[in-house]
């Protein structure tokens, strides 16, 4: 491991780094189990790139957004399914953790190291108010890494009784609640070409009580008297922190194809052919297309973010033109990858639809990423939209 007085990112990529033989090991076995193997979330979890925007009070990192970006792309280089489950629960704290009181986000969020949490942002779920919390029920597609995490979080609406409750601004209330693994059912429905090894099963929740120290407003700021999440990262936009790297994971992807291309042609000799794959004048040309569009997708990906990250650190606020210009380098950045995969599957010849290669991995992973509802066809209208001055179709997330 590194020493403690070099930064946190290269701290961080050195973990990485070291962990990849490890990963790469282990992504056979995750794509057949369809989860993360054990030794690989032990790892990752004494590594700490599980508590990536964990407060510093609560034994965590609480990096600066281009670190988070740039450690997901360097974890999606070995392992796609690997960065996505880093990616969602070292995500979470800027999603759930900012909303709880100070005991339960110490209950969820600190302590152990090994404590992993993993949850779905949709409402899915009812919450029925309870004395001195909710009663909570409901189900809830696509929670990865459920089965190795210790908390789950759940958004629901919130009943009193039978009446829905209502915000000041007549919508519905919605929460988000914390509960031990152990309470929730697990349901086997991942079944996947993409992504498999992400364990993003249905979960269910039947009539469990959560104290109300475990709940708290879903998409709130942080809470005033709150003595961890105060820092200028728990006041970023919590979709440009949280969501959107997925246009790094993304990144992350193709830069990996692209090197197992390139090592490849080294060897490779295409049937027919009398000389090497890297002689040949075709396999130039889409090596080079792929390799611009990864570079340039990443040029203005980390562009966008760093410079929201500076408007935070100066103004205090990020504007809507530039959260609509991270917005959309993250969905365009998903699409570059997905073109640049598409170019050097196509490149590699039979030898990519090998089940067992990773550029077969690599295709299906990509194109799994491209159907996320964060980079969706939408998310290119709402920033459209946000840049000529209206608002955008999600506007109480975007805005």
């Amino acid at each position: 491991m590194a020493t403690t007085d070099m930064l946190p990112l290269d701290r961080l990529l050195d973990a990485v780094r070291a962990l990849a033989p490890l990963i790469r090991a282990h992504a056979e076995e995750a794509e057949q189990q369809r989860r993360l193997p054990q030794p690989v979330v032990t790892a990752l979890a004494d590594a700490g790139l599980f508590r990536l925007y964990t407060p510093h009070t609560l034994g965590g990192w609480e990096v600066e957004p281009l670190t988070f970006y740039r450690v997901v792309e360097a974890l999606a280089r070995i392992d796609a399914s690997t960065a996505w489950c880093v990616w969602l629960a070292s995500g979470n704290p800027v999603y759930v953790g900012r909303s709880l009181s100070d005991p339960g986000a110490a209950a969820v969020f600190g302590g152990d190291p090994q404590v992993v949490t993993a949850g779905v942002v949709a409402p899915y779920g009812r919450a029925v108010v309870h004395d001195g919390g909710y009663v909570v029920s409901g189900r809830w597609p696509y929670a990865s890494g459920c089965q190795h995490s210790t908390w789950l979080f759940c958004c629901c609406t919130v009943y009193d009784g039978e009446q829905l409750r209502l915000t000041a601004h007549g919508d519905p209330e919605v929460r988000v609640l914390c509960v031990p693994t152990f309470q929730v059912t697990i349901l086997d429905t991942w079944e996947v070409s993409g992504l498999a090894g992400t364990g993003s099963h249905d979960v269910v929740i039947e009539e469990v009580f959560v104290p109300e120290t475990y709940s708290g407003i879903f998409g709130a700021g942080p809470l005033p008297h709150s003595t961890h999440f105060q820092g200028l990262l728990y006041r970023y936009p919590f979709i440009l922190a949280s969501a959107l790297p997925i246009g790094a994971l993304a990144i992350g992807i193709a830069q990996g194809a692209v090197e197992t291309v390139m090592e490849l042609a080294q060897t490779k000799q295409p049937a027919g052919a009398t000389t090497l794959l890297r002689e040949h004048a075709l396999f130039h040309v889409r090596l080079a297309e792929a390799m611009a569009f990864v570079r340039a997708a990443r040029a203005w990906l980390y562009a966008a973010v760093q410079q929201t990250w500076e408007a935070m650190q100066t103004r205090g606020e990020v504007t809507v033109a530039e959260r609509a210009d991270v917005l959309l380098a993250s969905a365009h950045a998903t699409r570059s990858a997905a073109a640049a995969v598409d170019l050097v599957y196509t490149t590699a010849g039979a030898t990519a639809n090998d089940r067992r290669s990773p550029l077969q991995r690599a295709l299906r992973d990509i194109h799994a990423v491209t159907q996320h509802i964060a980079t969706a066809p939408s998310q290119y209208e709402s920033a459209g939209r946000m840049l000529i001055g209206l608002p955008p179709l999600q506007s109480r997330i975007l805005l």
